[in-house]
């Protein structure tokens, strides 16, 4: 048997190594997003009344997220801060063809017929807006969306804690012992 010291070195390199598993297994979260007001004109972007959620860590967890849709004449798009702000400041006629579905400059974008598999995004550093609209005149007057979102751990910190788990492991193995005479 090892040393106090040894037997808590191999017990916290087990968990470390552990951690980093189950950190690049990863968690998801769903959540449903019903009776969204169907955009007002055709083709041209609606944005949510507040940004996404800020990615909190961007160099500890990758995060990827997936929405999908129910309606067929309606597409969704996630844009950075610039491109939000050029689109508030935009005339808003679809007539002038700025942000709509060809315009729109977006990070990531669904079309209609992907409704079913929905879009993913892998979440950068960063304020970000989601936005939606309609291909021709609206057919509806709400639209739901389904969403999940998967974070596990990032390459690097998974690395660090294996390389300092592996370690503390060796510092605890246990050893056979030499006993000599007195």
């Amino acid at each position: 048997m090892g040393t106090p010291r040894h037997n808590l070195a191999l017990v916290c390199g087990v968990l470390l190594i552990l951690l980093a598993g189950l950190g690049r297994v990863g968690y998801t979260t769903e959540g449903v997003m019903a009776d969204i007001p169907a955009p007002p004109s055709a083709d041209r972007v609606t944005f949510g009344p507040d940004p996404l959620p800020e990615h909190p860590a961007p160099a500890l967890f990758d995060a990827e997220a997936t929405v999908t849709w129910d309606r067929d004449d309606v597409w969704v798009a996630v844009v950075n801060q610039a491109e939000y702000d050029r689109c508030q400041d935009a005339p808003a006629s679809a007539l002038f063809g700025i942000c709509t579905s060809n315009d729109l400059n977006a990070l990531a974008m669904g079309a209609p017929e992907n409704r079913e598999e929905g879009m993913t995004w892998t979440i950068p550093e960063g304020v970000h807006w989601a936005g939606y609209g309609t291909v021709g005149t609206p057919s509806g007057s709400t639209l739901d969306l389904q969403w999940s979102v998967h974070v596990k751990l990032d390459g690097a910190p998974t690395a660090l804690l294996l390389l300092l788990g592996a370690g503390l492991v060796v510092y605890g193995r246990p050893r056979s012992g030499h006993s000599t005479p007195s």
